[in-house]
């Protein structure tokens, strides 16, 4: 055991985590509920995705798959992950047991970036991939609390130009 200490902080006790977290805003939630109230807002959300999806055109070649299928696949799978979701929940909530607590905390921040994230879909046509996912990304990152401009910067121009070189020059997609 080495009991020579080259430390020059002063000794004072540690902040749990529980500590630091009680300075900010937390909403804390049993497991269960948590997972009955987002069960039933995501399958409101994927029953309108798959709503959409069953309103798309068939595909013109009747062995290949059309713009409808791909979109329909992905609502079918995310809706019976999230009605799996809702019964375990439910079961959880009836059950009786202590329940995990669940914490979230910056519940602001959490909601700013599904806004910020939802923002995407709606203006990613009109400002461009380019501008808009370097900027959409930025924004992102801010809102979840990255303070270092040249890590913002840098991821977000990476990922703009990553995703350029992969749809446009790899692949031939073009966004005009």
């Amino acid at each position: 055991m080495n009991t020579s200490s080259a430390s020059t902080t002063p000794d004072r006790p540690k902040e749990s985590v529980r500590d630091q977290c009680s300075t900010g805003r937390v909403v804390k939630a049993p497991c269960g509920v948590l997972d009955v109230f987002a069960g039933v807002a995501l399958l409101c959300v994927f029953g309108g995705y798959c709503w959409d999806a069953l309103t798309l055109p068939g595909p013109v070649n009747p062995n290949g798959i059309g713009v409808g299928e791909f979109p329909l696949i992905i609502a079918v799978s995310a809706l019976l992950a999230v009605a799996l979701m809702l019964c375990l929940g439910v079961i959880k909530c009836f059950r009786g047991s202590n329940q995990e607590q669940v914490a979230i905390f910056r519940p602001v921040s959490v909601v700013l970036a599904v806004l910020v994230l939802l923002s995407i879909g709606t203006y990613l046509d009109s400002l461009g991939p380019i501008i808009g996912v370097a900027g959409l990304s930025s924004l992102i990152m801010l809102v979840v609390g990255e303070r270092r401009p040249v890590q913002i910067l840098a991821v977000s121009l990476g990922l703009s130009f990553g995703l350029y070189a992969i749809f446009v020059l790899a692949l031939g997609v073009s966004f005009s």
